[in-house]
């Protein structure tokens, strides 16, 4: 059974998308996007204007692009009232975000796109008193919540947040090597390594990742071989290198 509160996406690109497959069983959903998505319409929702979701939802989800964000926050601050407003907009701080909205009901967030599972950890934060619990009722359902202080935010978004795309890198690169090697549907067989991993991970005695990587590579093997390699490539501080690259880029994206 749906919960009554109407819940509003603007913007419905990959990341709203995955947010809105997490909540559509539990809530009545409104999306406005100038592009329209089969898979969004095939859940039964119909695309409306801006002004119409805003009237229309009773919490409001900002899942745009940084770049057009401005554009969109200024047509919306005079509909809003004084609706929650979650904003996934990477790389805005809530003082821009107050500042280009004329409001401080926000609840600022960050995901990954594990949200559609549930299989996301998601950081909030907010000013002004706002009941960030009232949030994370819904919030909850995508994944599990941690409170941090903002200036965590472009460190999370480029950890967290784009891990997805760190964990699709290497998958794509074994899946190669794999079709490489002869072996087909190399994809499909990666995924079951990643989620076999994943299982390891979150059993009873939750093995670190060291650990589970300690288990495979035994001794003198073919594992701990390849694994020498790739450190003594220095692959360890290329990776840390463009990491730290990527929290830089957020915090000037925001302009915080």
């Amino acid at each position: 059974m749906k919960d009554k509160i109407n819940i509003g996406f603007i913007g419905a690109g990959n990341l709203g998308r995955h947010a809105i497959l997490g909540l559509i069983d539990s809530y009545e959903i409104n999306v406005s996007d100038p592009m329209q998505n089969q898979e969004i319409l095939s859940l039964g929702i119909t695309y409306i204007s801006i002004e119409e979701l805003c009237k229309n939802s009773d919490v409001i989800f900002l899942t745009i692009k940084p770049n057009i964000s401005e554009e969109i926050l200024s047509k919306i601050s005079d509909y809003i009232d004084d609706k929650l407003i979650i904003s996934f907009i990477a790389g805005m701080s809530l003082k821009k975000l107050e500042k280009l909205l004329s409001s401080k009901n926000i609840i600022r967030a960050m995901p990954s796109l594990g949200i559609s599972n549930g299989l996301s950890p998601i950081a909030v934060c907010s000013n002004h008193g706002v009941e960030i619990s009232s949030g994370e009722k819904i919030l909850n359902k995508l994944g599990r919540c941690m409170e941090i202080e903002e200036s965590k935010f472009d460190a999370f978004t480029s950890i967290f947040g784009a891990g997805p795309a760190y964990i699709s890198y290497l998958a794509k690169l074994l899946s190669e090597i794999a079709s490489n090697n002869g072996f087909e549907n190399s994809e499909s067989l990666i995924g079951d390594v990643l989620g076999g991993t994943y299982e390891i991970h979150n059993s009873k005695n939750k093995p670190s990742f060291e650990k589970i990587k300690s288990m495979v590579a035994s001794k003198g093997g073919v594992t701990e071989a390849a694994l020498k390699k790739i450190e003594s490539s220095g692959m360890d501080e290329v990776w840390k290198a463009a990491i730290e690259d990527a929290i830089e880029k957020s915090k000037k994206l925001g302009g915080n």
